[in-house]
């Protein structure tokens, strides 16, 4: 009886394994791997164009700088909103926590909706240039990706709201918040690359 007494407290002095913050990590790491591969594709297949023939981007697109600047300054806003997530839960402050919460995911949406619009102006057919195909390929990837984290951060509110003390989920929020940074140097990456440089 004494042991299993011993064995009780034991396990429950013991640290909290941070497996969803490692894992997410891990899987954060793959999907940048991910995309420096296809930058390193685009950029390689863009000097080649350059150096070919001076043109890359195909006569008819229009590929506009406004919406990718708009974007790219939403998502680094949501840096600011993200951190305040993981500053509330931390302190077991529901309320705060919720609100930039909801402020993140809304700047999540806008950058899909933007890029979205974005599409319906560029002009870019995807199977007509090697560009356009890459562009579509990179741009739809990080949706995907937005997307993705937009889940996460469900999931994480979700059970945030389910508990008594939301600071139990800050591991949780913290693993949000690694993949949720990796969406923004993504965002920025592609807003200079392919827009900026074109």
């Amino acid at each position: 009886m004494a042991d299993m007494v011993v064995g009780t407290s034991m396990a429950a002095s013991l640290p909290r394994q941070r497996t969803l913050l490692v894992g997410t990590v891990l899987a954060t790491a793959g999907t940048l791997m991910y995309f420096v591969g296809l930058f390193g594709v685009y950029l390689r297949e863009r000097a080649e164009a350059l150096g070919r023939s001076g043109d890359w981007i195909p006569s008819g697109a229009d590929i506009q700088l406004a919406q990718p600047t708009l974007a790219a300054w939403t998502m680094m806003m949501s840096v600011v909103t993200m951190q305040w997530v993981v500053y509330s839960v931390a302190r077991n402050d529901r309320t705060h926590a919720i609100i930039a919460a909801g402020v993140t995911a809304m700047f999540g949406v806008s950058v899909i909706i933007t890029t979205s619009f974005q599409y319906t102006q560029m002009g870019l057919v995807a199977d007509e240039s090697l560009a356009a195909t890459l562009i579509y390929t990179i741009s739809a990837s990080h949706l995907a990706m937005i997307t993705v984290a937009l889940v996460f951060l469900g999931i994480m509110v979700f059970r945030a709201l389910a508990g008594n003390h939301i600071s139990h989920q800050t591991d949780g929020f913290v693993a949000a918040s690694v993949f949720w940074y990796a969406v923004v140097v993504v965002y920025v990456v592609i807003w200079t690359a392919i827009f900026v440089l074109k």
